[in-house]
């Protein structure tokens, strides 16, 4: 019986990808790089910010570099996390649902925790019970452990959740922890890497979530 749903952030319940990319190229001008495309960036979202930058920058760019742009990077996404970025239509309404039906909600992702927790609160309002981000000690995915952790948070065993991803980390970690997973298609990654990557569902529309959710409960999700 699912109790609790799970999301990743970045492409999944925000569109994020105008600040993310914004962010990115300012720190390129900054060290006078090339700047990068819309689907460059998309590329390398969802292994964290220090891997989306060895991504971006130039074959051959030292440790220390990349280090270096990272941070005038993360500086400034930081005072710009919230300038464009907003919920993919039909999000609201979706967790709007899920709340007053009971659900416990949780969001798991590669960013920083205080920025997931903040966007939480300015944007999502507070909806989910448990905001899960990188922090010190503590892998991120697709390691399973932000899932463990906000499983221990929640209640909840990993056959009482679902995962909700954008993204080939977003199945390995559901294959990893052990939960079921629903890719969806509006994100940053196509329906063929979702495919690939063993999604045990595949979305185009959020609505679609509660269909899943009621088919998986009527029928348990062995």
């Amino acid at each position: 019986m699912i109790k609790g749903i799970i999301f990743d952030m970045d492409g999944t319940i925000l569109n994020t990808i105008d600040d993310v990319v914004a962010s990115v190229n300012y720190a390129m001008r900054y060290f006078n790089l090339p700047e990068k495309t819309v689907q460059e960036v998309k590329d390398g979202i969802g292994r964290g910010a220090i891997n989306l930058i060895e991504d971006v920058v130039p074959r051959g760019t030292s440790e220390a570099d990349i280090y270096k742009i990272y941070e005038v990077y993360q500086t400034y996404y930081d005072q710009h996390t919230n300038d464009f970025t907003a919920p993919y239509e039909g999000i609201l309404d979706l967790l709007k649902t899920l709340k007053n039906n009971g659900y416990k909600l949780a969001v798991v992702s590669n960013k920083y925790r205080y920025l997931v927790e903040a966007l939480n609160h300015d944007i999502f309002k507070d909806y989910f019970d448990i905001s899960m981000g990188e922090m010190d000690g503590v892998p991120i995915k697709p390691a399973p452990d932000m899932i463990h952790i906000a499983l221990k948070e929640m209640n909840l065993s990993k056959d009482e959740v679902i995962f909700i991803g954008d993204s080939d980390v977003d199945m390995m970690t559901a294959t990893n922890a052990n939960i079921k997973s629903i890719g969806v298609t509006w994100g940053y990654r196509s329906k063929e890497v979702l495919i690939k990557h063993k999604a045990d569902y595949i979305i185009d529309q959020p609505k679609d979530i509660i269909k899943i959710i009621n088919e998986v409960n009527a029928h348990g999700n062995d």
